[in-house]
Protein backbone atom coordinates (compact mmCIF):
# COMPACT_ATOMS: atom_id res chain seq x y z
CA UNK A 1 0.00 0.00 0.00
CA UNK A 2 1.21 3.55 -0.62
CA UNK A 3 0.26 6.54 1.50
CA UNK A 4 -0.13 9.38 -1.04
CA UNK A 5 -0.36 12.11 1.59
CA UNK A 6 3.15 11.56 2.96
CA UNK A 7 4.49 9.51 0.03
CA UNK A 8 5.61 6.54 2.06
CA UNK A 9 5.11 2.83 1.49
CA UNK A 10 3.01 1.31 4.26
CA UNK A 11 2.58 -2.38 5.01
CA UNK A 12 -0.62 -3.17 6.92
CA UNK A 13 -0.17 -5.25 10.08
CA UNK A 14 -1.85 -8.28 8.52
CA UNK A 15 0.97 -8.61 5.99
CA UNK A 16 3.90 -7.72 8.25
CA UNK A 17 6.20 -10.41 9.58
CA UNK A 18 5.70 -9.15 13.14
CA UNK A 19 2.00 -8.40 12.63
CA UNK A 20 2.32 -4.66 13.06
CA UNK A 21 1.87 -1.80 10.63
CA UNK A 22 5.24 -0.97 9.07
CA UNK A 23 6.33 2.10 7.18
CA UNK A 24 9.45 1.93 5.01
CA UNK A 25 11.51 5.09 4.57
CA UNK A 26 12.77 5.57 1.02
CA UNK A 27 15.74 7.41 -0.39
CA UNK A 28 14.49 10.64 -2.05
CA UNK A 29 15.55 9.42 -5.52
CA UNK A 30 13.58 6.19 -5.06
CA UNK A 31 10.57 8.13 -3.78
CA UNK A 32 10.71 10.36 -6.90
CA UNK A 33 10.85 7.33 -9.18
CA UNK A 34 7.97 5.70 -7.36
CA UNK A 35 5.93 8.91 -7.61
CA UNK A 36 6.64 9.12 -11.35
CA UNK A 37 5.66 5.47 -11.77
CA UNK A 38 2.44 5.99 -9.82
CA UNK A 39 1.55 9.07 -11.87
CA UNK A 40 2.10 7.26 -15.19
CA UNK A 41 0.20 4.05 -14.49
CA UNK A 42 -3.45 3.28 -14.90
CA UNK A 43 -5.63 4.55 -12.04
CA UNK A 44 -6.62 1.81 -9.60
CA UNK A 45 -10.15 0.49 -9.56
CA UNK A 46 -12.38 2.07 -6.86
CA UNK A 47 -12.31 -1.07 -4.70
CA UNK A 48 -8.48 -1.06 -4.69
CA UNK A 49 -7.84 2.65 -4.17
CA UNK A 50 -7.68 2.71 -0.36
CA UNK A 51 -5.73 -0.44 0.41
CA UNK A 52 -3.91 -1.18 -2.80
CA UNK A 53 -0.75 -3.22 -2.44
CA UNK A 54 1.79 -1.91 -4.93
CA UNK A 55 3.93 -5.01 -5.08
CA UNK A 56 1.92 -8.12 -4.28
CA UNK A 57 4.35 -11.02 -3.89
CA UNK A 58 2.52 -14.07 -2.62
CA UNK A 59 -0.83 -15.78 -2.08
CA UNK A 60 -1.37 -13.97 1.20
CA UNK A 61 -1.03 -10.50 -0.32
CA UNK A 62 -2.63 -10.95 -3.72
CA UNK A 63 -4.31 -14.34 -3.90
CA UNK A 64 -1.77 -15.86 -6.28
CA UNK A 65 1.83 -16.96 -6.00
CA UNK A 66 3.80 -14.34 -7.96
CA UNK A 67 7.02 -16.40 -7.91
CA UNK A 68 9.11 -13.35 -7.13
CA UNK A 69 12.41 -15.22 -7.41
CA UNK A 70 11.53 -16.13 -11.00
CA UNK A 71 10.36 -12.58 -11.68
CA UNK A 72 13.66 -11.20 -10.38
CA UNK A 73 15.63 -13.70 -12.45
CA UNK A 74 13.77 -12.70 -15.63
CA UNK A 75 14.28 -8.99 -14.89
CA UNK A 76 18.00 -9.51 -14.33
CA UNK A 77 18.30 -11.58 -17.51
CA UNK A 78 16.60 -8.82 -19.52
CA UNK A 79 18.77 -6.11 -17.96
CA UNK A 80 21.93 -8.16 -18.58
CA UNK A 81 21.04 -8.75 -22.24
CA UNK A 82 20.46 -5.00 -22.70
CA UNK A 83 23.73 -4.13 -20.90
CA UNK A 84 25.70 -6.58 -23.08
CA UNK A 85 24.05 -5.29 -26.28
CA UNK A 86 25.08 -1.72 -25.40
CA UNK A 87 28.81 -2.59 -25.47
CA UNK A 88 30.66 -0.24 -27.81
CA UNK A 89 33.13 -2.83 -29.14
CA UNK A 90 33.48 -6.58 -29.61
CA UNK A 91 36.14 -6.69 -26.88
CA UNK A 92 33.83 -4.84 -24.46
CA UNK A 93 30.95 -7.15 -25.36
CA UNK A 94 33.10 -10.24 -24.65
CA UNK A 95 34.27 -8.75 -21.33
CA UNK A 96 30.66 -8.11 -20.33
CA UNK A 97 29.57 -11.61 -21.35
CA UNK A 98 32.29 -13.14 -19.14
CA UNK A 99 31.41 -11.01 -16.10
CA UNK A 100 28.92 -11.87 -13.37
CA UNK A 101 27.27 -8.44 -13.55
CA UNK A 102 23.46 -8.69 -13.42
CA UNK A 103 23.49 -12.49 -13.15
CA UNK A 104 20.90 -14.10 -10.90
CA UNK A 105 23.45 -16.79 -9.96
CA UNK A 106 27.10 -15.75 -10.12
CA UNK A 107 30.26 -17.85 -10.55
CA UNK A 108 30.58 -18.15 -6.75
CA UNK A 109 27.04 -19.62 -6.44
CA UNK A 110 25.62 -16.46 -4.89
CA UNK A 111 22.04 -15.52 -5.75
CA UNK A 112 20.67 -12.07 -6.49
CA UNK A 113 17.32 -12.52 -4.79
CA UNK A 114 15.21 -10.45 -2.42
CA UNK A 115 16.95 -11.86 0.64
CA UNK A 116 20.36 -11.06 -0.84
CA UNK A 117 19.13 -7.52 -1.46
CA UNK A 118 18.40 -7.21 2.27
CA UNK A 119 21.97 -8.27 3.08
CA UNK A 120 23.33 -5.76 0.56
CA UNK A 121 21.06 -2.98 1.83
CA UNK A 122 22.02 -3.48 5.48
CA UNK A 123 25.73 -3.89 4.69
CA UNK A 124 25.62 -0.67 2.64
CA UNK A 125 24.00 1.14 5.56
CA UNK A 126 26.92 0.07 7.73
CA UNK A 127 29.49 1.09 5.11
CA UNK A 128 27.78 4.49 4.82
CA UNK A 129 28.30 5.04 8.55
CA UNK A 130 24.66 4.61 9.55
CA UNK A 131 24.33 3.94 13.28
CA UNK A 132 23.55 0.27 14.07
CA UNK A 133 20.28 1.15 15.82
CA UNK A 134 19.12 3.07 12.75
CA UNK A 135 20.07 0.15 10.48
CA UNK A 136 18.10 -2.18 12.76
CA UNK A 137 15.03 0.06 12.49
CA UNK A 138 15.33 0.39 8.70
CA UNK A 139 15.62 -3.40 8.40
CA UNK A 140 12.62 -3.77 10.73
CA UNK A 141 14.55 -6.23 12.88
CA UNK A 142 13.51 -6.80 16.49
CA UNK A 143 17.04 -7.75 17.59
CA UNK A 144 20.22 -5.76 16.89
CA UNK A 145 22.21 -9.01 16.86
CA UNK A 146 20.34 -10.14 13.76
CA UNK A 147 21.16 -6.87 12.00
CA UNK A 148 24.81 -6.79 13.00
CA UNK A 149 25.80 -10.47 13.07
CA UNK A 150 23.86 -11.93 10.17
CA UNK A 151 23.03 -9.12 7.73
CA UNK A 152 26.07 -6.84 7.99
CA UNK A 153 29.04 -8.14 6.02
CA UNK A 154 32.41 -6.49 6.52
CA UNK A 155 35.30 -7.48 4.24
CA UNK A 156 39.04 -7.07 4.80
CA UNK A 157 39.08 -3.94 2.64
CA UNK A 158 36.33 -2.42 4.83
CA UNK A 159 38.35 -3.18 7.96
CA UNK A 160 41.44 -1.56 6.43
CA UNK A 161 39.46 1.57 5.57
CA UNK A 162 38.11 1.72 9.14
CA UNK A 163 41.64 1.52 10.56
CA UNK A 164 42.76 4.18 8.08
CA UNK A 165 40.21 6.60 9.53
CA UNK A 166 41.86 6.49 12.95
CA UNK A 167 43.93 9.51 13.93
CA UNK A 168 47.54 8.58 14.68
CA UNK A 169 48.87 9.71 18.02
CA UNK A 170 52.59 10.37 18.01
CA UNK A 171 55.02 10.92 20.84
CA UNK A 172 56.14 14.50 21.38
Amino acid sequence: MYNEQVREPVLPAGYSKRRRRDTQVLHPAVARRMSDWLAAREPPTPEMADGEILFPVDRRTCGTDRRTARMMQQDLDAARRKWISEAESDDERLRREKSDFLKYLDSQNRYADFHSNRHTFITNLSLAGVQPRDAQALARHSDIRLTMNLYTHIELEDKAKAIGRLVMVTET
